[in-house]
């Protein structure tokens, strides 16, 4: 995988995160998706064990992922 800027919002705004900090589901949808497109950044908003993984232009995919212990 290309190295990848993961933006997270889970408290209303955006910060970068490490991959490694995100759930095991969510790291292998975000590397699934990206494999499939040339992305640079992720864009993924938390609402409780809900991921929403939004990937930009020219891919134009959004993607729920439910993230459970």
């Amino acid at each position: 995988m290309a190295n990848v800027t993961v933006m997270l919002s889970d408290k209303g705004s955006y910060r970068e995160v490490e991959m490694e900090t995100l759930p095991r589901n969510v790291r292998a949808a975000i590397t699934d998706l990206t494999a499939k497109s040339p992305q640079t950044s992720v864009t993924v908003d938390q609402l409780g064990a809900l991921y929403r993984i939004r990937l930009p232009a020219p891919a134009n995919v959004c993607l729920d992922v439910l993230s459970v212990a």
